[in-house]
């Protein structure tokens, strides 16, 4: 509405002004080389008027078909884009495939028609290199892909991928790292920067990262504390000759973020016997014994105090007062009783244990008391034997290698970081009996 006021106005001006010289016309004269021309005004103002007229004519035809041209190579870029993408597309689902000649057919046509994108053919070359095994042209393209803005995430992804299949850990975890500064979210990023950290034992970067991934809700609670407080154990592990005191610290700071964790437990009784505190490592069993008795704590504890030259029966006593009906404290009082020789309280404390079907420990420990007490070498061999047949106890199996191992640690054996979990095997496996 307001163009069209606005053409109204000007086209009145022209037609006001058109009359208004046409009905007061003059004469228009000029002179060149002596002569003289005159002409009326009228006929001055007819070409002004048509040139005018032209040049409308003109620039309306001009911009009418500059806007079809443009609308036609719009179009047409429009189209090259949509089959640029649909040779992506096809190039990708034969990457999917392991169709590496069709892929890289693909590839040259998507570049003929996306030219600018250059992104995304980097991304598709990168693909068709991994194929190929062309692993330094494929690093050389990584490094390219960095200097990109579109394509530097998956530039950083790349080289911390390919350093981590080159075992060089150290520079994995340095584009790793830089990858979760620009976008923690990836999937399964925070796990394999963990992953690379059990490997270095860079166990500092274990607690920022963990902190990082908790505070954008990457990862629980439950897990942020698990991860921090084996990365204060490890450094608590480092430090136990060098600076006994901040290693108590930081053990006890992992077993208050984690629990009463049976492995935590037994460092922590190391740092207190370096410091020769005995009377508060009795203290401190009991303690834990009471909160929370368990096969894997027994075992530690019975470990600790034969090695320690703490392996009385009073201690024992004292460590189970106030949980004598449990069984694990029975177990440990018949372990305890056995290598002290006390055989009438061996016997009294594995009454109620030995069951129709009495697992594997019982039955060694009735084999030690029928050799112990009575020299009974065929009742010892029939227990030892019953014991073949009985299920295994519970040991330390990683959950993704199935292997166990007699020993926990924050990486497996079989080099998973913090993958062991104590439990009985479901089957008896050969494998599963290999200790480290």
């Amino acid at each position: 509405m307001v163009k069209f006021l606005i053409l109204f106005i000007q086209f009145f001006v022209l037609i006001f002004l058109v009359t208004y010289f046409s009905s007061n016309s003059f004469l228009v004269t000029f002179e060149i080389n002596e002569l003289i021309y005159a002409f009326s005004s009228n006929l001055l103002l007819f070409f002004l008027v048509l040139i005018i007229l032209i040049c409308f004519i003109t620039l309306f035809f001009y911009f009418k078909s500059r806007y079809k041209i443009q609308k036609y190579f719009l179009l047409k870029d429009k189209k090259n884009l949509q089959k640029g993408y649909g040779y992506f597309a096809d190039a990708m689902i034969s990457l999917a495939n392991k169709d590496k000649k069709n892929a890289v057919i693909a590839n040259k046509k998507m570049k003929k028609l996306i030219k600018d994108d250059h992104g995304l053919s980097m991304l598709l070359n990168s693909e068709i290199l991994k194929i190929e095994k062309k692993y330094q042209e494929l690093s050389l393209l990584h490094e390219e892909m960095i200097k990109n803005k579109k394509t530097e995430t998956l530039g950083y992804k790349g080289l911390m991928e390919e350093n981590i299949n080159k075992e060089d850990y150290h520079h994995a975890f340095i584009y790793g790292e830089r990858l979760f500064q620009l976008n923690p979210f990836i999937d399964k990023l925070y796990l394999t920067l963990v992953s690379i950290i059990a490997k270095t034992r860079n166990w500092n970067q274990l607690i920022n990262i963990s902190k990082q991934a908790y505070n954008k809700k990457i990862i629980d609670i439950k897990t942020f504390n698990q991860n921090t407080s084996i990365a204060l154990y490890e450094i608590s592990k480092i430090k136990i000759n060098s600076d006994p005191k901040e290693s108590l610290n930081l053990i006890y700071k992992a077993i208050k973020l984690n629990g009463p964790f049976p492995p935590f437990i037994k460092l922590y009784l190391e740092i207190l016997m370096i410091q020769n505190e005995i009377s508060k490592i009795k203290k401190i069993i009991k303690k834990y014994w009471n909160d929370q008795p368990s096969s894997s704590l027994r075992i530690i504890i019975a470990e600790f105090l034969k090695n320690n030259n703490l392996a009385n029966l009073d201690n024992i006593k004292f460590i189970t007062k106030n949980s004598y009906n449990d069984a694990e404290s029975k177990k440990l009082l018949v372990d305890f009783a056995i290598h002290n020789s006390d055989w009438s309280l061996a016997r009294e404390s594995i009454k109620g244990l030995i069951k129709f079907n009495p697992d594997r420990e019982i039955c060694e420990f009735m084999a030690s008391l029928e050799m112990g007490e009575f020299n009974d070498i065929q009742k010892r061999d029939s227990w030892l034997l019953r014991a073949e047949n009985a299920n295994i106890d519970e040991i330390w199996i990683c959950q993704i290698t199935n292997t166990s191992q007699l020993h926990w640690s924050s990486v497996s054996n079989s080099g998973h970081f913090n993958s062991l979990e104590w439990k009985r095997p479901k089957m008896i496996s050969k494998n599963l009996l290999k200790y480290d």
